[in-house]
């Protein structure tokens, strides 16, 4: 009797009371944990979504970049051949700079002086006031071209005996300086001190060298 009630007493209530504790307490940790995947998913899903758009966004950058390097290092390139295109030039004035030298001293060791040859001439036409003979237009040369020198000028020229660009490189600053100082203080303040330069590109055909050096002219002077 006392066995029955010890098994079917209060005990037997506490034990069913303790399975709907674990029965609750597992559920509930069924539902955490159903929750629980879901939101890791999201998560897991919105990190790779954002990995994705990284992973291109840093492809199409990296185009990019060598896109812009490719362009820098042509930008460099023309760069460099517009140095070295203008450093030809340069070298190419030098060149003839240094062969109008060559050609002077060649006539100097050689006792020639063109001044010494033309001026009797000129000096006997004045003299006696009779101008210098005609000469063929065709032989001539425009040295009109050459910077500092105007139709005036060049008619001085002329009448000295300087009508080619060889005769304007044959004649000495001096003797030039001559002709203009005679013409009167209007025509003595101009420098010819270039003209030869430019008359030797002009008679081998140099035009191009011709016209950047002129831009660094100013009245036949250097500015």
């Amino acid at each position: 009797m006392n066995t029955e009630r010890f098994f079917e007493g209060p005990g037997s209530s506490n034990m069913t009371t303790y399975i709907w504790e674990i029965a609750i307490i597992l559920l509930v940790a069924f539902i955490l944990g159903y929750v629980l995947r879901h939101l890791l998913n999201d998560s897991f899903k919105s990190r790779i979504a954002n990995l994705e758009s990284e992973l291109n966004r840093l492809t199409s950058k990296g185009l990019t970049s060598s896109e812009v390097d490719a362009a820098e290092e042509n930008n460099a390139l023309q760069e460099r051949i517009k140095e070295q295109a203008t450093e030809i030039k340069k070298l190419s004035q030098k060149l003839v700079v240094s062969n109008i030298e060559k050609i002077s001293l060649e006539k100097q060791l050689a006792g020639f002086t063109p001044e010494v040859v033309n001026k009797p001439q000129s000096t006997t036409s004045k003299t006696k006031g009779i101008e210098p003979a005609a000469t063929n237009d065709a032989a001539k040369d425009n040295l009109k071209k050459i910077e500092g020198i105007g139709p005036k000028i060049e008619q001085l020229l002329n009448n000295d005996g300087i009508y080619t660009y060889q005769d304007l490189i044959s004649a000495s600053v001096s003797r030039i300086r001559g002709v203009l100082i005679a013409a009167g203080p209007n025509y003595a303040v101009h420098d010819p001190s270039t003209w030869a330069e430019q008359a030797s590109l002009a008679n081998t055909g140099m035009w191009e060298i011709l016209a950047d050096m002129q831009e660094q002219l100013k009245g036949g002077k250097r500015k």
